[in-house]
């Protein structure tokens, strides 16, 4: 048997069969090596670049002042939502307190736009008529007139006037309106009875919450012009900042480039060179001296902006027949504190302001790290923060746990231990199918039908509100498809554990009188529990690192999740790491700062899976040793 294992037949290059054997897979293995190496390397060359590039960015960012801008925009656009609720509430109960004599009015200012439209020339003739007082023309100009006005009313589609189907059920009153713009007169312009009296009876109707949806409107007038103001002279600084930066770059590139030439190519570039020219030092405490004045006005304006939007709060109605609008009311009075707790603390953030004050390179990195914002392509500034991309693949991860394990583990135990050879035969072979599903078809059908069921099951009626979907594209619908991706690699991985169990282990336990089920959960299971763990755990890397199905089914909403909602977190939009990688690399120019953020990302992820995979390689090896 040992001459069968000797070295024997030709030699090529002086190295026998099973030396080129050797060679092979072993050169298979130091190529791995090197490319996980390469990998490595590039990605931390990149990454670690986008650090003194932060850095530098928001030394700019404070000292040209837009730190502080960024707190006053952070106020007023809390503030505008509580505009925007105000009026999406105020239209909502005027829809539902005054449907017909809404009806009535935009009825009647949409066939005003059709006579308009149309019979612009017959009026003009008409008004001329009237001005020379010749009656034969007057008399000519009317009858043309009102012919115009039959044909249009004859023919004008009752829905594009009325599209909002606001005057359903009331067909006297649309024939009226039609009656009425037959004996329109273009010059006198008089609206008709009826629709006058249907204007008055919304506005004296509306008249308490017009009263406090103008008070909350106009309450920030006065922190908006302020920021409008503000914006401008410091997008002005930072401009000629970074000018300035160009043009020092620009020069020292010339002058580097110079010290490589020779004769006339050399003059030139250093007469070139010559002519850039740079500031020592940017003036930022000249140039943001308008921001450091403005501090006292901002104060006053964030004072009136609390003392006007209480008073229009407090004037809203309470007794209201829309709940729609009762909802949006309830929550802006919710928000009320907080928000005017976040703006206290942003108001102090903003007056403790110094454009001198150094921005620490740790900082920067936390700024990154801990960031809850991410933002690119932004006419205001680019905010690169890790926290929500973060939040979103670990919520999608654990709802596809949740939902992997247990299906894996216990089709694992059963095939494994309980079922019929026929059985296994059958469900092996089509759990371990799924992993020949292309993610991209997974993803299709999330978009499809997944998410679409999705929503139209969770608006039953037992269905808590909180976990009603209102969005199709959501964490929960990408968590169901990632459990279904890591289903087949969990049971796969937990059925070889459970074969690593001795033999010698079940027939004990058989022996001493325990049955088939007792067996397999005092016995079994707990002898493969780091196998079972290990597999999970490589379950876990593969859906954290999955990219195309939480792209298109996810959402892509980036924005820290609403805690508050509890289980209902899972129904929002999130958006993950892999997922902007995936979204916006092709989009960015190679070398800039959001270039190296994502690679900054991509060094995360790599990390993370790195460390589960490492995690689970002990554990098996913890099993080898069963």
């Amino acid at each position: 048997m040992a001459k069968h294992f000797q070295r024997q037949g030709r030699r090529i290059l002086g190295l026998d069969k099973q030396s080129w054997i050797k060679g092979f897979f072993g050169g298979n293995a130091g190529i791995s090596i090197v490319v996980l190496f390469l990998i490595c390397f590039f990605l931390m060359l990149e990454a670690f670049r986008f650090f003194p590039s932060h850095h530098e960015g928001l030394q700019v960012y404070r000292k040209s002042g837009q730190e502080y801008v960024g707190h006053l925009m952070e106020q007023a656009d809390g503030y505008q939502e509580f505009v925007s609720f105000t009026n999406q509430a105020y239209f909502a109960e005027y829809d539902a307190r005054y449907t017909k004599e809404r009806g009535i009015k935009d009825s009647w200012d949409a066939l005003l736009g059709e006579i308009e439209d149309e019979g612009e020339d017959l009026a003009e003739v008409l008004e001329d008529a009237r001005d020379e007082e010749d009656e034969a023309a007057i008399a000519e100009a009317e009858g043309a007139y009102r012919t115009f006005l039959k044909d249009l009313t004859a023919s004008v589609s009752r829905q594009s006037i009325d599209s909002f189907g606001r005057l359903e059920g009331h067909d006297d009153t649309w024939e009226k309106l039609l009656l009425a713009a037959q004996t329109y007169d273009p010059v006198e312009e008089e609206t008709p009875d009826f629709v006058a009296e249907a204007i008055q009876v919304q506005k004296e109707g509306m008249h308490s919450f017009t009263e406090a949806k103008g008070e909350i409107a106009a309450a920030g007038t006065e922190l908006k012009d302020l920021r409008s103001k503000l914006v401008a002279i410091t997008a002005k600084i930072a401009e000629d900042a970074e000018a300035g930066q160009s043009a020092r770059a620009r020069k020292e590139a010339l002058l580097a480039g110079a010290t490589k030439m020779e004769g006339e190519d050399k003059a030139a570039a250093l007469e070139e060179a010559e002519k850039i020219v740079i500031q020592d030092e940017f003036p930022f405490g000249e140039r943001v001296q308008p921001l450091e004045e403005a501090k006292e006005a901002h104060r006053q304006a964030v004072a009136k902006m609390r003392t006007k939007l209480a008073v229009g709060i407090a004037k809203l109605p309470a007794q209201l027949e829309s709940d729609k609008a009762a909802q949006l009311i309830a929550q802006i009075k919710n928000g009320q504190e907080r928000f005017l707790d976040n703006v206290d603390r942003s108001l102090e953030k903003a007056q403790d302001w110094e454009f001198d004050k150094d921005v620490g390179f740790f900082e920067s990195v936390a700024k990154f790290f801990f960031g809850r914002d991410w933002i690119t392509n932004s006419s205001w500034t680019n905010v690169y923060g890790l926290l929500p991309l973060l939040t979103g693949s670990v919520v999608i991860s654990c709802i596809a746990l949740f939902f992997a394990v247990p299906l894996s583990i216990g089709a694992a135990i059963y095939v494994n231990r309980l079922a019929t050879l026929r059985e296994q035969n059958l469900i092996k072979p089509s759990i371990e199918m799924i992993q020949a599903i292309p993610s991209i078809v997974l993803g299709f059908f999330g978009i499809m039908v997944l998410g679409q069921h999705l929503q139209d099951w969770s608006q039953a009626a037992w269905v808590p509100e909180f976990l009603q979907i209102k969005d199709r594209l959501n964490a929960f619908n990408a968590g169901l498809l990632l459990a279904l991706m890591a289903v087949p690699t969990i049971f796969t991985l937990c059925e070889d554990a459970l074969n690593n169990v001795p033999r010698a282990y079940t027939e004990a336990s058989l022996a001493l009188g325990a049955s088939k089920l007792q067996t397999v959960t005092r016995v079994i299971v707990p002898t493969a529990i780091s196998g079972i763990l290990a597999a999970v755990l490589l379950g876990l890397g593969r859906v954290i690192g999955e990219t195309m199905v939480v792209l298109l089914v996810a959402g892509n909403r980036i924005s820290m999740p609403d805690w508050g909602q509890g289980l209902g977190l899972m129904m929002q939009p999130t958006h993950t790491m892999t997922g902007i990688i995936a979204q916006e690399m092709p989009e960015v120019g190679e070398g800039t700062l959001h270039y190296r953020a994502l690679f900054l990302v991509g060094l995360v992820l790599f990390s993370i899976s790195l460390s589960i995979n490492i995690t689970a390689q002990r554990i098996i090896k913890r099993l080898g040793n069963v």
